[in-house]
């Protein structure tokens, strides 16, 4: 398939992509390179850096470092576990109810829908798994908890695998749509000219790269590569353009886009998220800048800062203050001294309060201490689900703008994968065949609160005897609310069908106890 006419001219592409980068330099640039400075300076890479080198000189204070990494790991752990199935496919709103228990065939059997679409789960779900996935979506909640998580899935055919990419922030450069989402990422980058056949075999070489290629295969040049959507026919194309040829050398078309980019807040108007660590961005510094005063004064504390008078025999400006060293002096004399401590006046124990209250509000920012130290007084178990439901209502937009922009966009895109290389049949993820029902455990926690308010409303409606309940709720229907909702296996889960058979099969053993009793009864 040709690129289409808008997306054919490499110049125009190029183009396209500095006014992204310079929109992004000019307005995010220093911002971004502060946030990553004072909490993740190992994977800062906004300016030239060498292999090795030294990235945390300036951190005093590691609690914004640390906490942003327990942030990710907590991120994952609620949202994509690792190893667990974080989403399932199930019938839309089209097709609930007894839509979902309809007869298909799949791999040569006639299953239920709801059977068929639990097994393709654990198929796209077994591809997940053995997947580099779990390295790498830790590295883009990095990203994510300063700005914007991008993350990049492919397939290897001759691996039969899935392969995932965190593609850093600094090397991103976003686009977003009409609506605000993100439908478009580049990227630039250098590499070593002997590599483009490795990363771009089916890549179409300019005849001055190739020369490059075997002549100077050590030397470096710089690629663009642009995901970028094309609104005319709802398809995004994969761009790789030699940026000093100003020719594209490679492009593939798919109906779903290789690139993920995910946020968690995003002011009206602007294409990159506000992550935490932006939030308390001064917090963090006001925290490394006390820690800076503390230890500068516990330095002096400790060696003191001393007075000299050059009198001849004192030399202020060679003398050296160490244990075991004679320092000759002119005058001894209390009154009148060569040699002087000068008076300090410094409260250590302000530095030490001011600075556990903004650890407080790095770590409470970044759900790093959820239920408190652990040498707080023990909670009981009802404290901590209600100190966890209250946390979730403060998170759960947070939680929301996750869950739509990173796991639903994760699934269609490993289902649109797996689909056209024929591992899976052809399925539509649009909510109303096919839906996406988010069984994480940040999810599981949303609904469980769904679950107690209907049990709730059980208990106070038995109050009026189980007659009038049964007549207002739909009480034979509450365990299969509280499976769907749990996200219990379909497999354990009675179907309407089986339901209703089991209903019949009840009323008449009932009908038959009643005739039999009645029946021994007259003959009696």
């Amino acid at each position: 398939m040709a690129l289409p006419a808008e997306l054919n001219d490499a110049k125009a592409l190029i183009k396209r992509f500095e006014k992204a980068k310079k929109r992004r330099n000019a307005s995010w640039w220093s911002h971004m390179e502060e946030c990553y400075s004072y909490a993740a300076p190992q994977r800062e890479t906004f300016f030239e850096h060498s292999p090795g080198q030294k990235k945390n000189t300036e951190v005093y204070d590691d609690t914004a470092v640390i906490g942003l990494q327990t942030f990710a790991s907590r991120m994952q752990q609620s949202v994509v576990p690792p190893w667990q199935q974080f989403a399932k496919l199930v019938a839309g709103s089209d097709l609930t109810g007894e839509g979902a228990d309809q007869r298909v065939e799949y791999e040569g059997e006639e299953v239920t829908l709801a059977e068929a679409l639990e097994s393709i789960t654990d198929v796209v779900f077994s591809y997940i798994h053995r997947s580099n996935f779990d390295a790498k979506i830790y590295e883009a909640f990095i990203d994510f908890g300063i700005s914007t998580g991008v993350l990049t899935c492919d397939y290897v055919v001759d691996d039969d695998e899935l392969v995932f990419d965190a593609m850093p922030l600094p090397q991103a450069y976003l686009e977003a749509g009409p609506r605000g989402q993100i439908d478009t990422v580049w990227r630039e980058s250098e590499i070593e000219v002997r590599l483009v056949p490795q990363y771009w075999p089916d890549a179409k070489l300019p005849d001055r790269l190739e020369r490059k290629i075997e002549k100077e295969p050590e030397a470096k040049a710089t690629f663009v590569e642009g995901f970028v959507y094309n609104p005319k026919d709802r398809a995004t194309y994969y761009i790789v353009i030699s940026k000093s040829d100003k020719e594209v050398i490679f492009y593939q078309t798919d109906d779903v886009s290789p690139a993920i980019a995910f946020r968690g807040m995003v002011v009206p108007g602007e294409n990159y998220g506000r992550g935490p660590i932006m939030q308390v961005l001064a917090t963090i510094k006001t925290l490394n800048m006390v820690k800076e005063f503390e230890l500068t004064s516990g330095a002096i504390a400790a060696s003191g800062v001393w007075t000299g008078v050059d009198d001849g025999t004192f030399n202020p400006y060679t003398v050296q203050v160490a244990p075991g060293i004679v320092i000759p002096v002119t005058s001894n004399e209390t009154s009148n001294p060569t040699l002087a401590p000068l008076p300090m006046n410094f409260d250590f124990n302000f530095t030490q309060i001011k600075a556990e209250e903004l650890q407080s509000v790095i770590n409470s920012t970044l759900f790093a201490n959820p239920i408190g130290d652990i040498d707080d007084p023990t909670k009981t178990a009802t404290e901590i689900t209600i100190r966890r439901q209250l946390d979730l209502q403060e998170q759960s937009a947070f939680f929301s703008r996750v869950q739509t922009e990173l796991v639903e966009r994760l699934m269609k895109r490993v289902v649109y994968v797996l689909q056209r290389e024929g591992v899976i049949p052809k399925i539509k993820i649009d909510g109303k065949e096919v839906a996406i029902k988010h069984v994480s455990p940040i999810a599981k926690a949303m609904d469980l609160e769904d679950v107690q308010t209907v049990g709730q409303a059980i208990q106070i409606a038995s109050a009026v005897g189980p007659e009038m309940m049964a007549m207002g709720i739909k009480i034979e229907d509450y365990p299969s609310y509280v499976a769907e909702k749990l996200g219990v296996d379909p497999s354990l889960r009675r179907s309407d069908v089986e339901q209703k058979q089991l209903q019949e099969m009840v009323a008449q053993f009932i009908a038959q106890a009643q005739m039999a009793q009645q029946g021994g009864g007259e003959g009696a």
